[in-house]
């Protein structure tokens, strides 16, 4: 019967983690994603740097900063036109703007 159970419980545990976010469901779901310390993947590009390590990313959604250590950048060179694909950390504060904490490397296809 255990057995049974676990097997029919498997694949819901497979199948509840979502395969890419889009910056619009970061942002509105910004408090309960930094609760739960989950890693988001978002694909869009990379438009601009607002300082050392913080860069402007932006979807057809929304646009949010995030900041991605040079260890997590591509190797090969990118510009705004190419699609990159970015797994983060959201950090949320009260009356502060959301943003993204990259804790695996950019893909850049």
């Amino acid at each position: 019967m255990k057995c049974l159970l676990f097997c029919l419980l498997l694949p819901c545990l497979f199948f509840q983690h979502k395969q890419y976010y889009t910056i619009g469901e970061v942002l509105k779901n910004a408090r309960q994603l930094t609760h739960d310390s989950v890693t988001v993947k978002i694909r869009g590009y990379i438009t601009g740097k607002a300082n050392r390590s913080t860069y402007l990313f932006e979807d057809r959604t929304a646009e949010i900063k995030v900041d991605i250590p040079d260890k997590f950048l591509p190797s090969k060179p990118f510009n705004d036109k190419d699609e990159v694909i970015i797994e983060a950390l959201v950090q949320y504060e009260i009356n502060k703007p959301v943003t993204l904490m990259a804790n695996r490397p950019v893909i850049n296809d």
